[in-house]
């Protein structure tokens, strides 16, 4: 089994499973915004990311006894937000649309300024479409295209995450991407294979 204490962030839990708690402010500060992140693209409900992600640091507050380093700390807590999100989705049964793109990926303002009205309409209804699309993908496959496209994780970086092997991940975001193309077929101007 490798040695993951040269991780900066295992020596960071591992000096707070020894009382330092300190070392556990510095890895909420490091890790809370991609935590939230990863929590609101996955449930679109920002009312809820607050709460998921304080239940989650919560974890691993209470997981410090237990802890032993078996992966990267990174790998170790996003399996925690993996599963946590995956919980909620099926305990709230939620059906809720996904953000795709936000405003700051969209380009400035100012570009936007220029736009006719009829190019507005048309993005804000593909975002919808899009938004849609996700929301219907079972939570595995949306789980493995938010990581892939908003952490821009690796196969392998996904896979950890997930408790998943790299082939399983391919098979899970072939499937989400070829379902979101037939979906999206009529509003990107693509044919279904």
């Amino acid at each position: 089994m490798p040695d993951y204490t040269e991780d900066p962030d295992v020596r960071l839990m591992l000096a707070f499973q020894r009382g330092d708690e300190e070392a556990f402010a510095a890895l909420v500060t490091k890790y809370q915004r991609s935590v939230l992140g990863t929590i609101y693209r996955y449930t679109g409900d920002r009312d809820a990311c607050d709460d998921l992600a304080q239940d989650i640091f919560v974890r691993v507050w209470n997981a410090r006894a237990s802890y032993a380093p078996s992966a990267k700390f990174g790998t170790w807590l996003f399996r925690i937000v993996t599963n946590m999100c995956l919980n909620e989705i099926r305990d709230r049964r939620l059906r809720r649309t996904l953000p795709l793109v936000e405003d700051d990926l969209l380009g400035a303002g100012a570009e936007r300024a220029h736009e006719r009205p009829t190019q507005v309409v048309r993005r804000e209804e593909l975002r919808e479409q899009v938004r849609e699309a996700l929301s219907r993908l079972p939570p595995n496959q949306r789980l493995a295209l938010i990581l892939d496209k908003f952490e821009d994780l690796s196969y392998e970086e996904i896979a950890a995450r997930m408790s998943l092997t790299t082939m399983a991940v391919k098979s899970l975001l072939f499937r989400a991407r070829a379902s979101l193309k037939v979906e999206l077929a009529a509003y990107l101007d693509v044919k279904p294979d």
